[in-house]
């Protein structure tokens, strides 16, 4: 397996699988949209022999913190493996790998709506312990205070944010 940068010979694969994992197009909608509108950030593939079997994007998202500031971040997600090939470290792979491309880069946050326990291992931590909070999150789902996730690279000062992803997700 090797995982590299997604192409537009990709696109049909990345779709399947997308489509495959979640058991419903939103997620390949969702990153259709954020490649027309030029904001896939990065988009890397898990290929074995020819054969997209995983996918994993990121596009940009926003941080405006209580004194004004806005901080500029990445949005983790979609993320998926195809059925069959799961709980074989591909999902691992695909999201370290786009962690470290970003690196030498002044990423301030990265953010992701997923599963603790999963995301924990990439050092995601739930974002309401930093004060900050999901501009989709009315309050009404309280399992999405733990989902909804972020990592700070670098160090910033302290205070409570909105963070908003890119309006292909649909959550304004």
């Amino acid at each position: 397996m090797q995982i590299r940068t997604a192409g537009e010979d990709d696109h049909a694969g990345i779709a399947a699988v997308l489509t495959a994992a979640f058991a419903q197009p939103d997620e390949a909608d969702i990153v259709a949209a954020l490649r027309d509108d030029d904001a896939d950030s990065l988009e890397l593939v898990a290929d074995h022999h020819g054969r997209i079997i995983g996918t994993v994007m990121f596009s940009p998202a926003s941080a405006e913190l209580s004194d004004g500031r806005i901080l500029r971040g990445l949005g983790l997600g979609p993320v998926a493996v195809a059925p069959g090939q799961q709980s074989k470290g591909i999902g691992t792979a695909l999201i370290e790998a786009g962690l470290e491309h970003f690196k030498p880069y002044p990423v301030a946050f990265f953010c992701v709506l997923g599963e603790p326990d999963y995301y924990a291992r990439f050092g995601f931590t739930p974002a309401i312990e930093r004060g900050w909070t999901w501009q989709a999150d009315d309050g009404s789902i309280p399992e999405i205070r733990d989902a909804f996730q972020i990592v700070i690279p670098r160090d910033l000062p302290s205070g409570t944010g909105i963070v908003r992803y890119h309006p292909a997700f649909g959550t304004g």
